[in-house]
């Protein structure tokens, strides 16, 4: 076979592959501990573009991505970690939360909940993916694995938590262990 033609299937193959999203919640690769935030465009609650890392930038940072309104897992853990909210904010940090529901669902998840930290849509999945988290889902497309990860003022991720099994999520009591470990 030519060279030529070996690129030109090669391309074809790139080309048609998404080389950010997992097949399969069992085969996202995640950020690791280290690795830098990524600058991503998302939306907030009016729908307006804004970008993750100037939210993030010089402030300690709890990112967590969850699935969506829709999820009872995800609301029970949105609830939580409201309940430790002034704890973190103690502690130094902000609270952003990551889903791909659109901006005007947010609303809806904020009152809810009485939500008091920053719900961000990813509606069209730029930073789930580029966290490393997205996979494909035959029901609803394209999802977040449920994700929490700490974030340094430096923008570098200090500490994560992903789990698969959206059934399972970390503990109020282990982020606040973690957001400690942190501190010092």
């Amino acid at each position: 076979m030519k060279p030529i033609r070996v690129l030109a299937i090669l391309a074809l193959i790139i080309a048609n592959t998404n080389l950010l999203t997992a097949n399969t919640a069992e085969e996202v690769r995640p950020l690791l501990i280290g690795a830098k935030v990524p600058s991503v465009e998302v939306a907030n609650q009016q729908g307006g573009p804004v970008d993750l890392m100037e939210i993030l930038r010089g402030r300690s940072s709890v990112v967590i991505f969850y699935r969506g309104s829709w999820c009872p897992y995800c609301n029970t853990q949105l609830s939580e970690l409201a309940s430790i909210e002034d704890d973190l904010i103690k502690r130094g940090y902000q609270i952003v939360a990551i889903s791909p529901d659109k901006p005007e669902s947010l609303d809806i998840t904020d009152v809810k909940h009485n939500l008091g930290y920053q719900l961000l849509s990813d509606s069209e999945h730029k930073a789930m993916d580029a966290f490393g988290v997205s996979y494909e889902n035959k029901k609803r497309g394209k999802l977040p694995v449920p994700s929490v990860f700490l974030v340094t003022p430096e923008l570098e991720i200090s500490f994560q938590y992903v789990n698969p099994n959206y059934k399972y999520r970390i503990s109020s009591d282990l982020l606040l262990a973690a957001a400690n470990a942190k501190e010092h």
